[in-house]
């Protein structure tokens, strides 16, 4: 037992590179479940607990943001740690009738350990890891009936985690929920998240247990569009179990739907408090992803993730002007004014469109349904 004892404290003191990695006593066990792998996530300053995206970020904050995946995904993250410790995951997602479903395989490695027998002396090395797997499903459960990615969603993930230290082990079921409210309009994308992640019992080493490593999010996102090209702010407020909230801002750019530019900041956090940057590059199917995250004298942590999207190219936004982009707003607003039967206001609306952007194919469309429309209503 004493032996046991000293490879502990040993343990404890590779892992004092980061809570993140591991607990240290009377503090939640599983910390290894804190660390996001998301990329994007990371790189918007670990916020997203009420933004869509990424697999690995609906699996890392937010379950149910799952439940906008409409097609197959796959995703490979690597994650280059503290002291040598490195984490991969795998995950795979799959659209079904009413929602999506999601397997994933988390594996966090540890550089061996010297161990030490009763009297001190060296006793060879001691091996040490985690591993977790886990099950999701998401579905939306109401919203607009001609907006499928507008609503309410909700999701969980059902996930196993064991630990491993020399001879000793110890596992746990563990439950992620979540429910995601999404609001789209011609002019901005809102949208709020609630999470709570790894509810459980915590591990058990021999007598002792560790409470579970749960933490709770509460998650804003707004998203607006210039030149055509998708701006998001996002901002999380995060509670874990067994310390103080901590706020994640950040926001990403995305040029052509292709190339992505990030950049966030956590504040509060016990290590790695400050600044997150990345970006992300997407041909055709394929989607790489990176983010650095500083943690001062321990140096940098770099995280890498690749995704494959079956079925469905991703959609590449063609380049606007600020003038096309206005034309375009106006023109969704002229339609809406249609469908109420408003023509004069629908006409006002699209001549102002026109006057902007002359080219305008669907609002030229409009213009001459609107003007047939007022002739028949007078």
């Amino acid at each position: 037992m004493k032996k046991r004892l000293i490879c502990t404290l040993s343990f404890c003191a590779l892992a004092a590179a980061g809570r993140a990695a591991y607990a240290a006593p009377g503090e939640a066990g599983g910390e290894f479940l804190r660390i996001l792998q998301s990329p994007r996530a990371v790189a918007m300053g670990e916020s997203g607990a009420g933004a869509y995206g990424d697999l690995l970020g609906a699996l890392s904050l937010n379950p149910a943001a799952l439940g906008r995946n409409a097609y197959k995904e796959a995703a490979f993250t690597y994650n280059s740690w503290l002291e040598g410790i490195t984490s991969q995951q795998a995950a795979y997602s799959q659209p079904l009738g009413r929602g999506v479903a999601a397997v994933s395989v988390l594996a966090l490695s540890v550089p061996s350990i010297d161990g030490y027998n009763n009297a001190g002396l060296p006793a060879g090395s001691v091996e040490a890891g985690d591993m977790a797997g886990g099950v999701s499903y998401a579905a939306r459960l109401a919203g607009p009936y001609k907006d499928k990615l507008s609503g309410l969603f909700g999701g969980g993930t059902l996930k196993y985690a064991s630990r491993k230290l020399g001879d000793a082990s110890a596992s746990a079921p563990l439950l992620d929920a979540g429910l995601l409210w999404i609001s789209r309009s011609p002019d901005a994308t809102v949208a709020l998240g609630l999470s709570a992640q790894s509810l459980g019992g915590g591990f058990k080493f021999d007598s002792v247990t560790d409470p579970a490593p749960s933490v709770y999010r509460l998650g804003a996102s707004y998203i607006i569009l210039a030149a055509g090209d998708p701006i998001t702010f996002s901002a999380d407020l995060k509670k874990p179990s067994d310390s103080d909230q901590v706020l994640c801002v950040g926001a990403e750019y995305q040029v052509w739907r292709t190339i992505s530019v990030r950049g966030g900041y956590a504040s509060g956090e016990d290590l790695g408090d400050g600044l997150r940057m990345g970006g992300g590059v997407t041909f055709k199917l394929l989607q790489l992803d990176y983010s650095l995250s500083p943690y001062g004298k321990f140096g940098q942590v770099h995280r890498f993730a690749l995704s494959y999207k079956f079925d469905r190219r991703v959609k590449n936004t063609e380049h606007l002007t600020f003038e096309q982009e206005e034309s375009r707003v106006k023109t969704g607003r002229a339609r809406a004014l249609l469908n109420e039967r408003r023509y004069y206001e629908a006409v006002l609306e699209l001549n102002s469109a026109l006057a902007l952007d002359p080219g305008n194919r669907e609002a030229i469309e409009l213009m001459r349904r609107a003007k047939a429309l007022l002739e028949e209503s007078r």
